[in-house]
């Protein structure tokens, strides 16, 4: 009988554990940061995304493309052709080793890429 409550007891204290950790992990964690793809704490790529964020400081990153900030919180699957080809044309005009970092400047000013660019983005993150 004593061991029964013995594990009751642990089982209970373990599980309020997890929950205080998670809490923990939410509250402290990057608000952006997607729980179900984590780099499991050792600040290595967890490989899961077109681009990897880590190291990289937004904010000191400028490309000379203001002219997408009209295209800013719209959703991916709404340009048209033309302004398909205004990404595209800027994609093109840069170095191969600035599109991860330009993709990410996109992400913190709030502006998605157009979907039919992300294929074409992620072979040249490849090479």
């Amino acid at each position: 009988m004593a061991n029964t409550f013995l594990l009751i007891a642990i089982l209970i204290v373990l599980v309020v554990l997890y929950f205080l950790f998670n809490n923990y992990r939410k509250t402290m964690g990057d608000p952006h940061h997607d729980e179900h793809h984590h780099d499991g704490g050792d600040g290595v790529c967890c490989g899961r995304h077109t681009v990897c964020d880590k190291g990289y400081d937004n904010s000191s990153l400028y490309f000379d493309d203001e002219e997408l900030d009209r295209f800013k919180d719209r959703e991916q699957e709404s340009y048209s052709d033309e302004e398909v080809e205004e990404f595209r044309t800027v994609l093109y005009t840069m170095k191969e080793e600035e599109v991860d970092q330009w993709v990410k400047c996109l992400a913190a000013r709030h502006i998605e890429l157009p979907s039919q660019l992300k294929d074409e983005i992620f072979l040249m993150l490849q090479q």
